[in-house]
């Protein structure tokens, strides 16, 4: 059963088709292919997938998709958000024009794959933050590995929980999205499979082993079929792999977690925080990353899962397009992303400095569409 690479407009991206044994069947896959910037996701990048599930997607030989990260890492660091703002600090008036094609582009592909019309597998390893979630919890069976690093790490450059967090992160149990929201918290595999972020967790050294599977599966009759038997594979290897799970933070904590997160503020939800610091070591971590957050970010963020609570995930993207343009262009976002990743210093000076400080005339400016 060969294996064929398709041209790609960008080196940051591979493509192949895997020949199946069910007859004039294939397998596509796609793999991220920045290892050295832990496959950040650019334009280019963006563009090339979204082109190439659109053809897979009508492509009557594709019985199904398989998205994946090159290197020993990670997944996907999240959006290459350095080279957005490298553009808005640049200046002149095609200064945001990048950042708003890349969203654009971006939230484009995460709804692709949440509405796909075949089985899309997404099979993340190590580092997945940012825009890498918001690939790898689109997809219809999404593996996960050991050593799993799952998080939303935008309050830490004065963002929101973009690529349909306000969707995602509203299913998690026990209120404890809004956490993983605000406070960019690290979780682990077990967490993920808790919070309805992943399906199974399968050892990363089986992946060649499961893409012989999946070519030698059956993908003849129904759809709802074949996603059935997928399903089932996805099951059995999680099975054969046997990884020991760790500890699970978000189900372990999740009463206090409920209540830190049912305030009514993201003032309440940082003093809350800071209590359960006190007393449970797990807490302090999700704390000082608030408490060092962009106070906007956090009342935004908090203002947006509210909004999010009832809307699908396509009005979430479409909201999400709406904030992503207005971060470019207010000056918490382009301080996050100096300090954090262009200069490094990690002494943002963000434009309000207390979160008693953001007014709701300030976070209502996010919501409003530009002119």
């Amino acid at each position: 059963m060969s294996l064929v690479t398709l041209t790609s407009p960008t080196e940051d991206m591979v493509f192949e088709t895997r020949f199946c044994a069910t007859t004039g069947r294939q397998i596509g896959i796609a793999r991220l292919n920045r290892p050295g910037q832990l496959n950040a996701l650019n334009l280019a990048m963006c563009q090339a997938m979204l082109d190439q599930f659109r053809a897979w997607a009508s492509d009557e030989s594709i019985a199904c998709v398989l998205l994946a990260g090159n290197g020993p890492k990670g997944f996907c660091a999240g959006g290459d958000v350095a080279e957005v703002i490298r553009s808005v600090r640049a200046g002149g008036p095609q200064r945001f024009v990048y950042g708003d094609a890349f969203f654009d582009v971006e939230y484009q592909l995460d709804l692709l794959i949440h509405l796909y019309p075949k089985p899309f597998i997404t099979w993340a390893h190590g580092v997945d933050m940012g825009g890498g979630v918001g690939l790898s919890v689109a997809g219809s069976e999404r593996i996960v590995t050991e050593g799993l690093k799952l998080a939303m790490p935008e309050i830490h450059i004065g963002l929101f929980p973009d690529v349909g967090g306000g969707w995602f992160l509203n299913r998690v149990p026990g209120e404890a999205g809004l956490l993983l929201a605000m406070t960019g918290a690290i979780i682990n595999e077990a967490d993920a499979l808790y919070a309805r972020l992943a399906d199974h967790v399968i050892a990363n050294d089986r992946q060649p082993a499961f893409i012989d599977a999946l070519a030698a599966l059956d993908w003849g009759g129904p759809i709802a079929a074949q996603r059935g038997r997928l399903r089932d594979l996805c099951r059995s290897f999680a099975a054969q792999s046997a990884v020991s799970l760790p500890q699970s933070g978000l189900m372990k904590h999740h009463h206090l977690i409920r209540e830190i997160c049912s305030g009514s503020s993201a003032q309440a939800v940082l003093e809350g925080l800071k209590a359960a610091a006190e007393h449970e070591p797990w807490f302090s971590g999700p704390y000082k990353n608030l408490a060092a957050g962009s106070p906007t970010a956090a009342c935004v963020t908090f203002e947006y899962m509210q909004r999010c609570k009832h809307l699908g995930i396509r009005q979430v993207l479409e909201l999400d397009l709406i904030l992503a343009r207005q971060c470019q262009r207010n000056p918490d976002f382009p301080e996050g992303v100096r300090a954090l990743l262009i200069d490094k210093s990690r002494d943002p000076k963000w434009s309000v400095s207390d979160f008693s400080g953001v007014s709701p005339e300030q976070v209502g400016v996010f919501f409003s569409p530009l002119a």
